[in-house]
């Protein structure tokens, strides 16, 4: 028997009810995400900023040992958890002994995020960590969680970083020659951490409405959309090409195998962070993220305050000071 073509008022009101229920279903499940990395690239300093905990950090020892939980009440009391990782790195014999807690906490967690150091020069041994960590059989599965981000890149000058300054507050972001370092070091991270994993990547993005490509590599439904395999630099370009009315689904797209270049301390990128981890996630998400999606846009601001403490040049002609930026009698608008 062939299903019906058209359906009565009641069965279309019936249907609206089960994917209402679906939806909210899915938006009350609690939400985990970990963060994890080699020790000492600020994943604790970047919990902290991104979601207000008070996790201790360290510039000489790792302070984290077990893995230690973030608890956020959602506004419909469902919870949000953040799962604070054990770096690796510490000593051959604990990531052995972690690698086997990583895969257990990250098969039931719903995105990853990797802090890799952007003042890092040699990846293979942390390379070599990702290929134990997935090479088992749910490796795919695995992959398609994992965010990379870039983390403390505020170390990385010279060239400068450029401070917007807005009343009190400001926001800082790297100049054109910056930009260019910056972008170059997350496309040479991608090229490791990501694109040897061409083969097992899904790229997934929420669906605006409308959405009616035929491509046998994207399928889509009301809520998302998916792109089998790699979304690369040139992918996003020629599909952009193609079908310009639909460019910013495919930098979202592109976004799930980026790698992000993010400071805690200039409280640079992170808005972008948030969007991504969203972006991992399926229908329901956004109302379940909605209590931290709500403060992502204040994520970058920093009070001029805070901003003098950060750094600093004393400038001087062997006879005088002419320029201490923490100087407390310069004026508030500097």
């Amino acid at each position: 028997m062939s299903p019906p073509t058209h359906f009565s008022a009641e069965q279309l009101e019936r249907i609206k009810a089960d994917v209402l229920h679906k939806y909210e279903k899915e938006a009350a499940k609690p939400l985990s995400v970990v963060i994890m990395g080699q020790t000492g690239a600020g994943k604790s300093s970047l919990l902290n900023v991104l979601f207000g905990a008070d996790l201790p950090t360290g510039d000489v020892r790792p302070v984290t040992k077990e893995p230690e939980a973030i608890h956020l009440p959602g506004k419909s009391g469902h919870s949000l958890t953040f799962w604070d990782m054990p770096g690796i790195g510490e000593s051959v014999g604990a990531d052995v002994d972690y690698m086997a807690m990583y895969r257990e906490k990250l098969l039931g967690c719903d995105v990853v995020i990797w802090a890799l150091h952007s003042d890092n020069r040699s990846t293979t041994y942390e390379a070599s960590c990702l290929r134990r960590l997935l090479g088992g059989a749910d490796g795919a599965a695995l992959a398609n969680k994992l965010t990379f981000v870039m983390t403390k890149v505020d170390i990385l000058t010279p060239p400068s970083w450029i401070f917007a300054l807005h009343r009190d507050s400001g926001v800082f972001a790297p100049g054109a020659r910056l930009a260019d370092k910056l972008a170059a070091k997350a496309l040479h991270y991608e090229e490791v951490f990501v694109r040897p994993w061409a083969h097992a990547l899904v790229s997934t993005t929420y669906n605006p409405g409308g959405f009616a490509l035929g491509d046998d590599r994207l399928g889509y439904d009301d809520y998302t959309i998916r792109y089998r395999g790699y979304v690369s630099a040139e992918v996003c370009q020629n599909y952009q090409r193609r079908y310009p009315a639909e460019a910013e689904v495919f930098a979202r797209l592109r976004d799930n195998h980026r790698v992000l270049a993010c400071s805690a301390l200039f409280r640079f990128n992170l808005a972008q962070l948030m969007v991504a981890v969203v972006n991992k996630l399926g229908p329901g998400a956004t109302a379940r993220f909605r209590r931290l999606l709500g403060e992502a846009e204040r994520l970058a601001d920093v009070p001029v305050d805070t901003m003098r403490g950060l750094g600093n040049f004393l400038i001087w002609d062997g006879a005088r000071k002419l320029l201490d930026l923490s100087d407390p009698t310069l004026p508030p608008k500097l």
